[in-house]
């Protein structure tokens, strides 16, 4: 038993780099969620105010071109 056998050596030494892997990937992860949350909120303040303007002067555009 002095010699392990090769692939439960293998076996450990993946399951130690992945254990590195998500120790930087944790932070990763947390700013990619922050940024998503920033981008979902300035996506709906923009859409709501502009989707309301933005109607009305497509529509006004159209009719005025349907009258031309």
């Amino acid at each position: 038993m002095a010699k392990e056998n090769p692939v439960v050596d293998a076996l450990r030494k993946l399951k130690d780099e992945e254990a590195e892997l998500l120790i930087k990937l944790k932070p990763l992860q947390e700013a990619i969620g922050a940024l998503e949350k920033i981008v979902e909120k300035s996506v709906k303040k923009t859409k709501s105010p502009s989707s309301t303007k933005d109607g009305v002067e497509e529509n006004g555009q159209e009719s005025g071109e349907d009258a031309q």
